[in-house]
């Protein structure tokens, strides 16, 4: 689904040449609108950033040299601290090559910002801001299935046959059956799942503290002969209302490898 604008043609992906984002996590923001994260982000280290330019295809002018009058500007914020921003595509404006540094654990924000000569779009998941969990320093995280309010999925890590694999669900995604019952919750969100061809499993997707109902992640174990699993989402409440999140009925599939 086109999440802005039309594409045009001008592929351009651009990744940090520091030394030190070599070994770095990648989050990657692919033209089709995919994104990727190839290992978890850790506290003290940093994050590099590969980002596809054709996801922000407006204001492309040139001076007559060849020079661009534009540039593509990535964004970051970590924990709602100050912004940081770092050069994508186009005329150089920060200096600064794609690497987000991860001085501490929490909530990383990322958006990207096209501007030049009397014009500006962005390519912020329709303002929320792109999200990614930063874990504390020494924290083994098995490889994750991020289902992110505003209809992002993406993939920490590689799912592999015989190991834990996590489902971390955002129930906004899912906010109207939420009908209560003396103040209680009498709602839930399940994710059911399928390995390969395998039989179906349900689990919820929420946890409930007191009066409150809340997602919380949760791990599912990949059978050894598993190459891939396919999940959805429901959410119903007493009162019979029901809705799914099933990429239109036709459920989200990821390749686990051997």
């Amino acid at each position: 689904m086109n999440r802005l604008l039309s594409l045009c043609a001008l592929p351009l992906l651009l990744v940090g040449t520091v030394a030190a984002a070599q070994t770095a996590p990648v989050i990657s923001f692919n033209a089709n609108w995919s994104l990727t994260e190839s290992a978890p982000l850790v506290a003290g280290g940093s994050a590099q950033v590969a980002y596809d330019a054709t996801r922000l295809p407006q204001c492309r002018t040139w001076l007559a040299d060849g020079t661009p009058t534009w540039s593509i500007t990535g964004h970051y914020r970590l924990n709602n601290g100050t912004p940081g921003s770092f050069d994508v595509a186009g005329l150089p404006s920060t200096g600064a090559a794609p690497v987000i540094p991860l001085p501490e654990a929490g909530s990383l924000e990322v958006w990207f910002r096209v501007s030049g000569p009397d014009c500006e779009h962005y390519d912020s998941n329709y303002g929320t801001n792109f999200r990614f969990t930063v874990q504390p320093a020494g924290t083994a995280v098995p490889p994750t299935i991020v289902f992110q309010e505003g209809w992002v999925e993406y993939v920490v890590g590689t799912p592999k046959a015989g190991q834990p694999l996590v489902i971390d669900y955002d129930i906004d995604r899912l906010p109207e059956c939420r009908l209560l019952y003396n103040g209680a919750p009498t709602w839930d969100v399940a994710v059911h799942y399928r390995f390969g061809s395998g039989t179906v499993t349900t689990t919820s997707v929420t946890t409930v503290s007191g009066f409150s109902r809340r997602g919380a992640p949760v791990t599912i174990q990949a059978p050894t002969w598993a190459r891939s699993v396919t999940m959805w989402f429901e959410n119903w409440d007493r009162g019979y209302c029901r809705r799914w999140d099933s990429q239109f009925g036709a459920n989200y599939t990821f390749t686990i490898q051997p």
